[in-house]
């Protein structure tokens, strides 16, 4: 699903996929694999998104499921925002042949390393720090909604740090 948006309202389904606003739109069903080196747009979505200008790219992509992919070009420096975590990305733009109904985005790991994205596997959460705001994601949605948090002011806790060091000696 992509909708033009002028602000992001954070609705979650019981995939597990991200809801992401990217460049104007927003998104649902955003895909994100952090076993994928690049972050893909299917042609479908670029095509909602009123096929912005694409550039050249040497990328050669292949799906694990060995689904036939049609490499069309790559759209640069799109802003993907989470609840106020955002960045800039890269995505290689495709035509998947055999499926009908592919995935509005996929995100890869370069973008989850830029977003200083940090994987929890006890608490199954994956959280984005931005600014002052840490975004918080269940790594499977059916575990509650994403939620967002203030980020630690640094001084207090180099304060705290200080007060441990002085008990300590």
């Amino acid at each position: 699903m992509v909708r033009k948006t002028g602000k992001h309202k954070a609705q979650i389904g019981h995939e597990m996929m991200l809801i992401a606003q990217i460049g104007d739109y927003e998104m649902a069903e955003v895909i994100l694999d952090l076993g994928f080196d690049a972050n893909v747009l299917p042609k479908q979505t670029w095509e909602r998104m009123g096929r912005p200008m694409l550039q050249w790219s040497p990328i050669h992509l292949k799906m694990v499921n060995q689904e036939k992919i049609i490499h069309m070009g790559r759209l640069n420096g799109v802003i993907v925002d989470i609840e106020g975590a955002n960045g800039m990305a890269d995505f290689e733009v495709i035509e998947i042949i055999d499926d009908d109904n592919p995935y509005t985005a996929l995100l890869g790991i370069d973008w989850a390393v830029d977003m200083n994205g940090v994987i929890n596997l006890k608490k199954r959460t994956m959280s984005f720090e931005r600014k002052s705001l840490w975004v918080v994601v269940p790594l499977d949605p059916v575990e509650g909604a994403r939620y967002i948090e203030p980020v630690r002011d640094y001084e207090e806790s180099d304060d705290e740090l200080d007060q441990i060091y002085k008990i300590a000696a």
